[in-house]
């Protein structure tokens, strides 16, 4: 069979590589075989890189597919005939954004994977896991795993009214809460400030 999916990893990003000239349908196959032979190969959250010569369909298509294998892609600028971005990405606005409501506390084992943010009305317990591809807020404790802006969107937080993860991602930043006890009896946030990942009161 011919090889119109490659996975390649380029300067520490993963990138995914399609034959142009080859049938969607077909490419959509040999990724799905694809994906299923490499489902201990690609940690989970892993980000990949999508080619810019995708038409808005198809890179949904595909970033559905990613994400059902706990995989989030990483945007990509659409390019001109110059080869210049068409589209250069502006600094997000914090006020227009996608959000998907969970309404219930995710336990141990339960995991979420939106491109957008995430909110948790209820806890998210040791060994859940969400990972989304802007904010997450939490409307109880963090004590899981949590990785807000997937694709690589530095901007983005985790706030929850007690943060004390198992991991915390922002990113490719990682850290995870001190083991601190007397942690203060309000909202907090977590943030990259000066290339880490620090927690801190929301009302700061």
């Amino acid at each position: 069979m011919r090889e119109d999916v490659v996975f390649k990893g380029v300067r520490g990003e993963i990138q995914l590589i399609l034959n142009d000239t080859a049938d969607f349908a077909a490419v959509m196959e040999q990724l799905k075989a694809k994906l299923a032979a490499a489902n201990d190969f690609f940690s989970r959250g892993a980000t990949i890189k999508l080619p810019a010569t995708l038409k808005a369909e198809q890179r949904s298509q595909i970033t559905e597919l990613l994400m059902a294998h706990g995989l989030v892609c990483q945007k990509t600028p659409q390019r001109n005939q110059t080869g210049q971005a068409a589209n250069p990405a502006p600094a997000r606005d914090r006020y227009e954004t996608k959000a998907l409501v969970v309404n219930k506390t995710l336990r141990s084992g339960q995991k979420v994977v939106y491109e957008g943010s995430v909110v948790v009305i209820g806890d998210v317990n040791p060994g859940a896991q969400i990972v989304a591809g802007q904010d997450i807020i939490i409307l109880g404790s963090c004590r899981g795993v949590a990785h807000a802006g997937a694709y690589g969107d530095q901007t983005a937080t985790i706030t929850a009214n007690k943060i004390v993860a198992t991991q915390l991602r922002i990113a490719g930043v990682i850290s995870r809460s001190p083991d601190d006890v007397d942690k203060p009896d309000c909202v907090e946030i977590a943030k990259i400030k000066d290339g880490a990942v620090v927690i801190e009161p929301a009302n700061r």
